[in-house]
């Protein structure tokens, strides 16, 4: 079964309170903390340990994004850390990072790419999007791969980058069930994790 790709804009946009058609925008600052959204039912808490639950038992979405990312603007060959641990079963589609990109540098959004957990882990919870065992879908290919790992959607695509117009990127479950999520690095580390 292929995954379930989709571009969770209403639910961020409700979520965040912002305008309809963009995702999730750089707030003023570059505080570097752990944040949630969700949409109702599904809720998210951030435990102070820097651990998120999101919770879809009953439906909805929810999610993770990191104020401060210094992977806006960047192209994807400069991507040093991409990464998280998870607890929960994943989904096709959940929990996964998806990235806002710029595809034809017009400086701003064009598609985004997604790399779920059920396509990328370790098999103990640590999803690392760098490593060579990590399926790429690009949300307009719907379920069909982008890319078998980073390095090759990477090397195809030399010239994307990442937020160009400052959407950020962010993890998100968008499947019935629960996930805790930590250790979140996206382009920076959790509040926790100090860098």
């Amino acid at each position: 079964m292929q995954p379930r790709i989709t571009i969770p804009l209403v639910a961020i946009v409700a979520a965040l309170g912002m305008i309809a058609g963009s995702a999730v925008a750089a707030p003023a600052g570059n505080s570097n903390k752990l944040q949630c959204f969700s949409d109702p039912p599904a809720t998210c808490a951030i435990s102070a340990n820097g651990i998120a639950t999101l919770d879809n038992s009953a439906g909805g979405d929810s999610g993770v994004y990191i104020t401060g990312s210094n992977l806006l603007g960047k192209r994807l060959s400069q991507v040093g850390r991409l990464s998280f641990n998870y607890t929960g079963t994943p989904t096709n589609g959940s929990p996964r990072v998806t990235l806002p990109l710029d595809t034809n540098a017009d400086g701003l959004t064009d598609d985004y790419v997604s790399i779920s957990a059920f396509f990328c882990n370790d098999g103990a919870g640590l999803v690392d999007i760098t490593n060579p065992n990590c399926t790429i879908f690009l949300n307009s290919n719907g379920t069909t791969p982008a890319a078998a790992n980073w390095a090759e959607f990477v090397a195809a695509h030399p010239s994307w980058t990442i937020g160009p117009d400052g959407n950020l990127p962010f993890i998100i479950a968008d499947d019935t069930g629960s996930w805790t999520v930590s250790n979140v690095f996206l382009g920076k580390g959790t509040r926790t994790s100090g860098n």
